[in-house]
């Protein structure tokens, strides 16, 4: 009777230690999804970086080309939406890479690189300041040739220092993307190896109680 009690008590650890495992399993292949998710939409969102900052510099490009002076104003009174956007791209991206992680902070790599993004964006919008108060001096002065100068001034400043900030920013955000792919691919082999780890101690609980089962008997 004693052996028998015994053999019962055992099955059931065997019961709930699979029952203990198999949830555990499944949290973490959850956390795995979610985390897979999470990245995705942190890529996503520095798309959407790029894609504002591409909107930013059109219209940048289209006040300093415009003869209109009402399209000018029309088109600068637009820009600080349009860089507000821009902000909150960058703030969701953020918070998409803040939940991705186990400890909801982001990856010193992804920090550094992010600082880096934002003091390139930093230095764009000042030459595209710089070109638009250029412009602005261009409908001061009036339709002559000084106003002209001012005009082709802004607009080689725009192609060249401000064209060549925009670039630097493109390439720093490309090098954001790398990071957070390797970032997510280190995550996925962690949590890939806490999968096999749990899977092997839970069949090694398993077989063990079962030998002892078998050997009570």
């Amino acid at each position: 009777m004693q052996i028998r009690w015994v053999s019962v008590l055992i099955s059931l650890l065997i019961v709930a230690g699979g029952c203990l495992g198999s949830q555990m399993l499944i949290r973490v292949d959850q956390e795995l999804r979610v985390i897979y998710a999470e990245y995705t939409l942190a890529a996503t969102d520095l798309g959407h970086i790029t894609g504002e900052l591409i909107r930013y510099r059109t219209s940048v490009i289209r006040a300093s080309e415009t003869d209109s002076k009402e399209e000018f104003r029309r088109i600068v009174a637009s820009l600080p939406q349009k860089r507000a956007r821009l902000n909150k791209s960058i703030e969701r991206f953020i918070e998409a890479t803040n939940d991705a992680s186990f400890d909801n902070r982001m990856d010193a790599r992804q920090l550094v690189e992010l600082r880096a993004v934002q003091e390139r964006i930093e230095a764009y919008m000042a030459s595209s300041r710089h070109a638009l108060q250029l412009m602005e001096q261009h409908w001061i002065v009036g339709p002559d040739s000084e106003a002209r100068r001012l005009q082709n001034e802004a607009k080689q400043y725009l192609a060249e220092d401000a064209g060549t900030k925009y670039m630097s920013v493109t390439m720093e955000v490309d090098r954001l993307l790398e990071v957070v792919g390797d970032i997510a691919g280190d995550v996925k082999k962690e949590a890939d190896f806490t999968l096999r780890i749990m899977t092997i101690a839970l069949t090694a609980l398993s077989t063990t109680l079962c030998f002892v089962v078998l050997a009570v008997r």
